[in-house]
């Protein structure tokens, strides 16, 4: 019978990490959250409370006994399992405090977009220590999620559609431990698919720039996957999701499931209908609203998703022969629109030591830890 751990670390004190937090902590875990000084909001209400909140439409607000500690560094050192939910632009902070810090035998999880691992081992291969650690990395986080105020957070579980690889790909400690804390998640071959099958970067950016007349305007709320999700705007984020498909394809993935069958398979949308345009209109996130205003582009929606998942996937396309066109196109028009180049500052296999060595390279490097090699 599988068993879960006795403690979790979690770094990252955002929605995600507060929703992890307070899973764990209903499941018997003695659950520690730790941050970087500069986000003290949540963990200062945990460490004042002993708690951390979950308010339901059912439950109300139900607590879960939770410990602080303001000294990440120090947590890391202490702990054997950690796992790090926080945006993909805090990827390479806690990678360096993991690289310096993490001891032989820890069990690293990336819960969030994916991309963490290969910043762990881009980290771990500039420290000059030599540590055995298992590292794994969700596609997603597993729940839908906000923070409400200090130490509390709405959070509803997906139903599936959750993915996990790891570093090793297989005989990875840390992967069988995230299956464990969370019972929806799915195994994957690669850390590559963590990368490749980024929902953000799919249905996210295409929406905001093509809608800019509106969202740019003046403050307001827009429902950027009701009417800003017309059948023009679903053919473009079919163009990105099928480009991601050929990439996937292209490295011997089996998991080729299109963004259409995950949002069924996330429990957003009720079934497939054949049709990206009436099935995403079917689906909870045709109510959801985006906020609109001379500030909107500064919204992960695109801060995030742009260089550190859109960069990456083209990227990775490039490497491996597999034209992406409209990945391209949609990076081009954010920098423009943002007055940014993204492609100068964004995530690349370049980025951590993977460009030029071509698709049986980067599968070898990705499935047995690149760094051991160099």
């Amino acid at each position: 019978m599988s068993t879960l751990p006795d403690t979790v670390l979690i770094l990252g004190s955002g929605a995600g990490a507060l929703s992890c937090a307070n899973e764990f902590a209903q499941a018997g875990i003695d659950v520690v959250v730790s941050d970087l000084p500069q986000f003290p909001a949540n963990v200062d209400a945990i460490a004042e409370s002993g708690v951390v909140r979950l308010k339901s439409p059912w439950q109300g607000i139900t607590e879960s006994p939770a410990r602080a500690d303001r000294d990440p560094a120090a947590a890391i050192r202490r702990s054997a399992i950690i796992v790090v939910c926080v945006p993909a632009f805090g990827h390479d902070t806690f990678a360096a405090l993991l690289a310096e810090h993490a001891q032989d035998g820890t069990q690293v999880i990336f819960a969030g977009e994916g991309g963490g691992c290969l910043a762990l081992g881009a980290a771990l291969a500039g420290s000059g220590r030599e540590v055995d650690l298992a590292m794994a990395e969700l596609n997603s986080l597993p729940y839908g999620t906000r923070v409400r105020a200090p130490g509390l957070v709405t959070a509803s579980r997906k139903s599936g559609g959750t993915l996990v690889a790891g570093i090793p790909s297989v005989d990875n400690p840390a992967v069988e431990t995230a299956l464990r804390l969370w019972p929806t998640v799915s195994p994957v071959q690669n850390v590559l698919e963590t990368i490749l099958l980024n929902f953000n970067a799919i249905d996210h950016v295409p929406p905001i720039l093509c809608n800019l007349g509106a969202i740019d305007a003046g403050p307001g709320k827009f429902l950027l996957w009701g009417s800003g999700a017309s059948p023009a705007v679903c053919r473009i984020i079919g163009g990105i999701d099928s480009e991601l498909v050929d990439i996937r394809r292209s490295l011997g993935f089996t998991e080729l499931r299109g963004y259409e069958e995950f949002l069924v398979a996330q429990g957003f949308a009720p079934k497939v209908l054949g049709d990206l345009h009436a099935t995403l209109q079917s689906s909870t996130f045709a109510d959801s609203t985006f906020g609109t205003g001379p500030h909107a582009l500064e919204s992960r929606y695109v801060t995030e998703d742009v260089p550190f998942a859109l960069c990456l996937m083209s990227s990775i396309g490039q490497e491996i022969g597999v034209p992406t066109p409209t990945i391209d196109a949609v990076i081009q028009l954010a920098s423009v629109a943002t007055g940014t180049d993204f492609r100068a500052e964004g995530r690349s296999l370049a980025t951590f030591g993977l460009a030029g060595r071509g698709r049986d390279g980067l599968l070898a490097a990705t499935d047995d830890g690149w760094w051991n090699s160099r």
